[in-house]
């Protein structure tokens, strides 16, 4: 599906959530015009899971949708960071998503899923937000801490109000998945749902910031395909 190839790597590895484990998803370092299938992330899968999770149909596009918010963000990452000033506010917010995107997937691959997980999936989306206002928006770092402090649905409302069209937008409902930014020392336990429901936005939000800045869509290729097969 992804028109690329050469496989080598990864650098980059996400996580989908299905039948009560967080199974890891590759995202291949490629060039070329070799495809590659979706489901080849999923290395560690054994065949007949695999079969039940293609099987039904919401579960198949989700699957799908969050690969294709992993590749976008990895290779975003890859064309992006590098051209970036170390000292500026935009490269901070970029290299902190990526630091917290990180330690999310690790929280969560551990035989007990880690509940700081949540904090870091809140952490990575609010750098995220941060990251495409400073980007489309010239927001500095010193903007982004006396407007929005660490308030999610403030950076959402403006993303809304100066890009109505970005799909960040669909976040606004969605929120209610992170526990308060208040709640981070408190001990909490969450589930591993609640977990998942958490990074799934943490890795959209990088996914698409990544896909505002540099072009790539891989998102937009998967919904063309979903759509065709329920047309």
């Amino acid at each position: 599906m992804l028109q690329q190839g050469g496989w080598v790597g990864p650098r980059f590895r996400g996580v989908f959530f299905f039948r009560d484990v967080f199974w890891r998803v590759v995202v291949p370092l490629v060039w070329g015009t070799r495809s590659i299938n979706a489901l080849d992330g999923l290395a560690v899968m054994p065949a007949q899971i695999k079969q039940r999770l293609v099987s039904v149909p919401k579960t198949r596009d989700e699957y799908l949708l969050l690969w294709a918010d992993c590749v976008d963000y990895d290779m975003g990452f890859q064309d992006l960071a590098p051209t970036l000033d170390p000292a500026s506010f935009l490269n901070e917010m970029v290299q902190s998503v990526e630091r917290e995107l990180q330690s999310t997937i690790a929280d969560l691959c551990q035989e007990r899923p880690n509940s700081n997980a949540m904090y870091s999936a809140r952490n990575c989306t609010e750098k995220a937000l941060k990251a495409f206002l400073c980007f489309h928006e010239k927001v500095t770092a010193n903007e982004a801490k006396s407007r929005f402090g660490h308030k999610l649905d403030k950076l959402i409302a403006e993303i809304a109000r100066l890009h109505p069209t970005s799909q960040l937008r669909t976040m606004a409902g969605q929120l209610d998945a992170f526990a308060p930014y208040a709640d981070r020392y408190s001990g909490r336990v969450f589930s591993r749902a609640e977990l998942w429901r958490a990074y799934r936005l943490a890795q959209f939000a990088a996914g698409e910031v990544m896909r505002s800045v540099t072009g790539r869509n891989q998102r937009a290729s998967v919904q063309e395909f979903i759509a065709g097969i329920v047309g």
